[in-house]
């Protein structure tokens, strides 16, 4: 299951992808799920309406993200300085 999944989103190597297509014809089960797991796959990309994001809420994530990382900042220092300060 794991290689047809790795097949299908395309980071299975080429070696890899060639030994599955060499061995896939001798594993009914393997073709099958081979089958439903592509035509699912096909059948939600047709489905999914795919949108550009706005620049605005790009800008926007960028600078939440931004200021966790401040803030995470700032909490690592604070707990830094009471280990120092409060440590024997």
């Amino acid at each position: 299951m794991k290689m047809i999944q790795a097949v299908l989103d395309g980071s299975a190597s080429p070696e890899e992808v060639e030994h599955f297509k060499q061995n896939m014809d001798q594993c009914m089960p393997c073709i099958e799920t081979y089958k439903l797991e592509k035509s699912v796959k096909a059948a939600m990309q047709d489905k999914v309406e795919k949108k550009c994001c706005p620049q605005s809420t790009i800008v926007d994530i960028r600078a939440k993200i931004g200021l966790a990382f401040l803030l995470l900042g700032f909490i690592a220092i604070e707990v830094k300085l009471y280990h120092i300060l409060f440590s024997c």
